[in-house]
């Protein structure tokens, strides 16, 4: 967005012409209802109310690496990007009737995968949900049922769904670094491009736990 946008957009919503929802799409491009927005409000009143610390390990390193300080309004930013980052995730993975039509499958068929621990899910209110990372347009990105038995189960899907699509520097492919359903999709499923994606979710996880 241009600054001159940026301007217009700050001017509408500091005099009250533009809603909350509608400046944040047209500033991050995230488009949240108010539903989903409530979702958010609840979870920073119940980290205020909150006796123990509001910040989990993960999210108070990240701060400490991006120099924030544990004050208040650090805390409820990062709670905030975070909640964001999970609603968007909500709303790109694919149920579990989605996906076998993804992988042109029975929805009881896609069940078994996931007790097979071929697939990956978590679950947001009555539904299970499969991270969108897990999915070419056509079918199952290549060779990642032989990767997901590896992910832990109660991995957060927004740690899953980086970890399959961020740049690792141990995958590099004509000289750049390529995440992990980029190299898998681009190898031929050798032995040893399996074990090199494996190494990075068994660092991953050694360095989260």
């Amino acid at each position: 967005m241009s600054d001159a946008a940026t301007s217009s957009t700050k001017d509408r919503f500091l005099h009250g012409d533009l809603p909350f929802e509608d400046a944040l799409k047209e500033v991050t491009g995230t488009e949240l209802d108010r539903s989903d927005l409530w979702h958010i409000l609840e979870g920073l009143a119940s980290e205020r109310n909150a006796t123990a610390p509001v910040l989990s390990a993960h999210d108070a390193q990240i701060l400490d690496k991006a120099g924030f300080v544990a004050d208040p309004l650090a805390v409820a930013s990062a709670r905030v990007d975070r909640d964001i980052r999970m609603q968007n995730l909500v709303h790109a993975s694919l149920s579990i009737p989605e996906a076998a039509e993804r992988l042109g499958v029975t929805p009881a068929r896609i069940r078994q995968i996931l007790a097979e621990h071929k697939l990956w899910a978590f679950t947001s209110g009555r539904n299970r949900l499969l991270p969108p990372a897990q999915f070419t347009s056509t079918g199952q990105a290549p060779h990642l049922d032989r990767i997901v038995p590896l992910l832990a189960v109660d991995m957060h899907p927004l740690s899953v769904q980086a970890l399959l699509t961020t740049p690792q520097q141990s995958l590099i492919v004509e000289g750049e670094p390529v995440s992990i359903v980029a190299w898998l999709t681009g190898c031929a499923g050798t032995e040893d491009d399996i074990n090199q994606a494996a190494d990075v979710i068994t660092s991953a996880q050694w360095e989260s736990a």
